[in-house]
């Protein structure tokens, strides 16, 4: 019965787990597909010809709103594997410690947690959501674009 406890706990926590894998990676083809949508549709704004009358303004806000567009997404995507990094913590507590105590059975809650002397704040061993962010894996992802829209809004801006 023990065995069949830890096993449906650990299964919760999985779960979760996936849930938060699969919503960043919804969040990368959410970002791309926007972005790569809106620059599609404002060809005429971001990439005119020289003999055509530019439109300053409207390529710069459009610039802005794309920035925006990354950084959103680059947050987003941040905290779903900031929330993935505490449950993968927690996965770890409930291996070590469910054999010893029933305290915080099938609590999914990402906070502190005690048994006996121990304290543990889940919180406090992970990076935050802004580490998260610069890490290795989603600061390339998205810091390219970022820095492709700011070259192209600068383009536009010193043209």
């Amino acid at each position: 019965m023990e065995n069949e406890i830890i096993h449906k706990e650990l299964d919760l926590i999985q779960d979760v787990i996936k849930r938060m894998a699969d919503n960043s990676f919804k969040v990368k083809a959410w970002m791309l597909a926007i972005l790569g949508s809106v620059m599609a549709l404002s060809n005429g704004v971001l990439f005119v010809d020289a003999a055509k009358e530019f439109n300053t303004p409207a390529a710069f806000f459009l610039s802005i709103f794309l920035i925006l567009i990354v950084l959103v997404f680059w947050y987003l995507d941040g905290f779903f594997l900031h929330k993935e990094l505490l449950y993968r913590e927690m996965y770890k507590w409930v291996i070590k410690n469910r054999p010893l105590t029933d305290q915080y059975l099938y609590d999914l809650n990402t906070f502190k947690r005690v048994v006996g002397n121990e304290e543990i704040d889940f919180q406090k061993i992970t990076p935050g959501i802004f580490r998260v962010m610069c890490s290795a894996t989603l600061f390339p992802f998205y810091f390219l674009p970022f820095l492709f829209v700011v070259g192209l809004m600068l383009y536009q801006v010193l043209r």
